[in-house]
């Protein structure tokens, strides 16, 4: 796979098709931004339960945001899929553990899939 976009910082990996752009960077924290151009998303994640037929679908994503930290030993992220520009309008937020995981962004030709992929 071809990625137009791949960032790095301590242990977290993204691999995106679409533009990532640094919006805070206040000490150890960080916030990264990721329009999306109000695009269906299509979240996988390794091990998903078996009666679940393989993905979560979230309609309309205008943008993803990551909320992480640089501090030492801890490698948890907060993702934020908003409907609008405004944190508030999340549609839905979900933290995961990166130190053994990447993110993947793909964009598909209506729709944009969203995978956590082991390393």
């Amino acid at each position: 796979m071809i990625y137009v976009i791949e960032y790095r910082k301590e242990n977290l990996l993204i691999l995106s098709d679409f533009e990532i752009r640094s919006l805070m960077e206040d000490g150890s924290d960080i916030d990264l931004f990721i329009p999306l151009e109000n695009r269906t998303l299509n979240l996988y994640l390794e091990d998903m339960p078996n009666y679940l037929d393989g993905r979560i679908q979230l309609l309309d994503v205008r943008s993803i945001l990551f909320r992480f930290t640089t501090e030492e030993g801890n490698n948890f992220s907060t993702v934020h899929f908003l409907k609008n520009i405004d944190l508030k309008s999340a549609i839905m937020n979900l933290v995961f553990n990166y130190k053994n995981h990447y993110v993947s962004i793909k964009k598909d030709e209506y729709s944009a899939s969203f995978s956590i992929i082991k390393k």
